[in-house]
């Protein structure tokens, strides 16, 4: 049978029976179609018919064939008991007679018959299997060859939902997974291109529909071009259309803003724009984009099943898309003129975002509150193993992405949402982020301006060095200083809730001790220029006056002694100010500490946000030496606690150490300067170098010995100046600024150790001594002054020393030591001089002869002597 199309069904099944498959078969027919097209040959539609007209041949007969043996089965069962119960009767006369030729071929020919009738059976089904392929695969063909037409006449019509129902139906024909090359299943390629050409025509045509319904909020409209972004398995360019729309205007109100030291953006008027401060501005433009955000708390819902990770990832989205970014906004707070006063500014701004995320946790808490089971609802042709085998198109969207969108896509797709967990979580991170390189230099920043806030160190004076105005401009400045330390600690507080605390005691141990040593500097340099110093007018009462007027000091030393003793209870003042502020210091700190103790798996994290508190404790400020410090403020004060140990500032205390030192050399100098006037010729005493009586004139023919055992005139005066200073301490010693660091006062005259332990312990310590107590150590430590610059200064400067001279030597150093014994002194190296200037000289060269070692002093004597020739 051939029908009129010229094509033989017989033919058509042989070709499928010798062909491996449909698809080669049926792509080896379209290939000759093809070819033989120029020669009117057979055409798709000829093989169409005559391979429908061999299918429905084939299944007739193969009906009848099934018929045919359905009828045959019974007689063939029976034929099968027939023929085994006649075996098994010819089995007993097999051995008698043989049997005949005919019998054998009957039986033969019965299981031939079987055999063909199954093998044609096994024919017949396998032609019906593979008609039935290639009828599915003709109608897929045909069903794709009018795909685009289809398409393209629904979108010319405006009928999306169905063009995307179209579109979405033929996406579930395609294999999951893509055939490797070289294989029959590449020829899906071109099917898998013109789904993503007819889907990105689709897009194409409803993107002005959706921006402008996105744009007027309709939000039924926008619902269902959703819908449909869905059915094309396009939701994250629908999210990136609808993130890119409603962020426009906040990125608007910040790329086209000038800030001060930013240039005009492009194409904008300067003349037209004023620049505007970073911290004036930045709170409105949270202010605009926390009201688009409860704008969306009531539209997004009805769009999204997800509403909240929606929202939380628009504000991630719109973060990451501004330009200039916010970290780089805030850098340039720190460059030009007032750089250091820019971190005031950068905490403000921290705590209006502080502020800004708690609207917007609120608002994210309401849309969690308001649908709890939103984020289980799908869309409507999202469920089921679609929902599951949801596939990104394969080619670039024609939505506008920004970096960061492009950068997520990857954890995008997730579910129904398209939002990964990690990123609806990061958006408060994307908003604290721009501060935390701020954070972790908070330390050299906040520094930076303390420094700026400390100014010049005293007010300058003209004239006269008016020891208390001088004071009291060191006690005024002191309460702007330790002000400007507590703004630093709520600084440290409010900007990084404590994790800078180790920045921030440097900080301000640096800071109180620049002050001072600022101030230790003056008094230095006052004691310098003490002597080019003209001072006019004076304040001391007359009373003073006249007790002093035998004391050889002048009004300018009296002056120099004022402004040490005013100084130093200025100090003193201070130094209980730092206390005071160690103790506030030490109280804030145990706040933080006490935080970090019951922090929940040992991770403390402040903030409004979960996030922010996760940036600070994965930060550097969360290190070892911030442990170390909370442990030591934890720790319990107790008496067995070292006072060092106990310092937060110590640089600070010792800074004051080192001006009370500063101070107390001023005034030993001064109180000491007569003596060291009179003492700066005694060196050069001609009585030294004498060696015979001289006649007096008017005792002719008298012999009077020019030497006498009294002491020298010299020696007399700063005997009468050492005796001289008790009575002029009884007029100080209620003033509590000489106790102010006694402690110092050893060390300060380098004869001996002073007592060790720390500054505070040494404030302890002076506080308890009485006004007695106070004027006999100055008294020991003056006369330790004394023989310091006496034993080292004057004594070795002698030249000659003969026996006379060393008479009158040994005189003098006993007067001075019964004096010096007065005051509470060891004679020391005094006794010594007093010693070897007494011996004779045989005695004198004998010891040292025979001493190995020689002492200074003694070599010194015996050059004075010439006992070395």
């Amino acid at each position: 049978m051939e029908s009129s199309t010229g094509v033989s069904p017989a033919s058509v099944i042989e070709q499928l029976d010798s062909s491996p498959d449909v698809l080669t078969w049926l792509n080896t027919v379209l290939d000759s179609s093809g070819q033989e097209a120029a020669t009117n040959g057979p055409s798709l539609d000829e093989l169409l018919t005559a391979t429908s007209i061999a299918a429905q041949s084939t299944s007739s007969a193969l009906e009848n064939t099934i018929d045919e043996i359905s009828r045959a089965t019974p007689r063939l069962v029976y034929d099968l008991h027939f023929t085994r119960d006649g075996a098994l009767a010819l089995k007993s006369v097999l051995a008698q007679s043989i049997p005949s030729s005919s019998a054998s071929a009957t039986a033969q020919g019965h299981f031939d018959a079987t055999s063909q009738v199954l093998e044609r059976l096994q024919y017949l089904d396998t032609i019906r299997t593979r008609m039935e392929a290639a009828r599915d695969v003709l109608r897929e063909a045909e069903s794709w060859g009018a795909l685009e037409a289809e398409v393209t006449a629904l979108l010319a019509e405006k009928s999306y939902a169905r063009a995307a129902s179209r579109l979405s139906a033929s996406a579930k024909l395609m294999p999951v997974s893509r055939p490797a090359a070289g294989t029959p299943g590449t020829t899906q390629e071109p099917r898998r291109a013109l789904l993503t050409s007819l889907a990105n025509q689709l897009e194409a045509a409803i993107s002005p529909d959706l921006v402008r319904a996105i744009t007027t909020n309709d939000v039924e409209l926008c619902k269902s071009l959703y819908a449909i972004f869905v059915d094309i398995e396009r939701e994250s360019e629908f999210r990136n259309y609808y993130y890119g729309t409603r962020r426009t205007p906040i990125m608007e109100a910040w790329n086209q803003i000038i800030l001060d030291g930013e240039s005009a953006p492009t194409g904008t008027p300067q003349q037209q724009q004023i620049p505007e401060k970073l911290s004036s501005f930045y709170p409105t433009f949270l202010s605009l984009f926390l009201s688009m955000l409860n704008g969306e708390r009531h539209t997004i819902p009805a769009i999204f099943p997800d509403p909240e990770s929606t929202l939380a990832f628009l504000i991630h989205n719109t973060l990451t898309a501004l330009t200039p970014s916010p970290g780089q906004r805030f850098a340039a707070l720190f460059h030009g003129n007032g750089s250091a006063s820019a971190l005031k500014d950068m905490v403000k701004l921290f705590q209006v975002t502080e502020e800004f995320a708690k609207g917007t946790e609120r608002i994210l808490e309401k849309l969690r509150v308001s649908s709890p089971s939103v984020m289980s609802v799908t869309s409507p042709s999202s469920s089921g193993e679609g929902k599951l085998s949801r596939r990104r198109s394969m080619r670039m969207s024609m939505s506008w992405r920004s970096t960061s969108s492009v950068s997520g896509s990857a954890k995008q797709q997730s579910g129904s949402s398209g939002i990964s967990v990690v990123d609806a979580m990061e958006w408060d991170q994307c908003l604290f982020q721009p501060f935390l390189d701020f954070q972790v230099d908070f330390g050299t920043l906040e520094r930076r301006l303390l420094d700026e806030a400390l100014g010049p160190p005293v007010v300058k004076l003209q004239g006269a060095v008016d020891g208390d105005r001088a004071a009291r401009a060191m006690r005024e400045r002191a309460v702007d200083v330790f002000s400007a330390a507590e703004e630093s600690i709520e600084r440290c507080m409010t900007f990084t809730h404590g994790y800078a605390s180790v920045g921030l005691v440097r900080a301000l141990d640096g800071y109180i001790c620049a002050f001072v040593d600022a101030w230790t500097n003056c008094v230095i340099d006052w004691a310098n220029a003490s002597s080019e110093t003209n001072t006019s007018t004076l304040s001391y009462n007359g009373a003073e006056d006249e007790e002093f007027a035998d004391l050889d000091y002048t009004s300018q030393d009296w002056a120099h002694i004022q402004r040490a003793l005013h100084l130093l209870a200025a100090a003193r003042a201070v130094k209980e100010r730092l206390g005071v502020f160690e103790t506030r210091l030490r109280g804030a700190l145990n706040q933080v500490a006490m935080a970090f103790r019951t922090a929940v798996n040992g991770l403390y994290t402040p903030g409004v946000t979960k996030g922010e508190g996760i940036l600070l404790a994965q930060s550097t400020l969360n290190s070892v030496e911030l442990r170390d410090l909370f442990s030591r403020v934890l720790q319990p004060q107790s008496s067995g606690t070292s006072a060092a140990a106990s310092i937060l500032l110590p640089s600070s205390h010792s800074a004051l150490t080192s001006f009370a030192r500063a101070n107390q050399r001023t005034l030993q100098r001064v109180l000491l300067s007569p003596l060291f006037v009179h003492l700066n010729a005694y060196s050069s005493l001609s009585l030294w170098s004498a060696s015979r009586q001289e006649p007096v004139p008017g005792f002719a023919g008298v012999n009077v010995p020019a030497f006498s055992l009294s002491p020298s005139e010299t020696i007399q005066r700063v005997g009468d100046g050492l005796l001289n200073l008790p009575r002029l301490f009884e007029v100080y010693a209620e003033d509590d600024a000489l106790g102010f660091e006694i402690g110092a006062l050893a060390k300060g005259d380098g004869l001996s150790p002073g007592p060790e332990g720390g500054d505070s312990s040494a404030l302890q310590a002076e506080q308890l001594h009485s006004p007695e107590a106070v004027t006999s150590a100055w008294l020991s430590s003056l006369g330790r002054t004394m023989l310091a610059h006496l034993t080292r200064n004057i004594l070795p400067q002698i030249r000659v020393l003969t026996s006379a001279g060393s008479a009158q030597l040994a005189a003098d150093l006993g007067y001075l030591s019964t004096i010096i014994r007065a005051l509470g002194v060891e004679e020391g190296d005094l006794e010594r001089w007093r010693t070897y200037a007494s011996m004779g000289d045989e005695e004198g060269r004998a010891d040292y002869l025979a001493a190995e070692n020689a002492d200074d002093i003694l070599r010194s004597i015996a050059k004075m002597r010439r006992w070395l020739s």
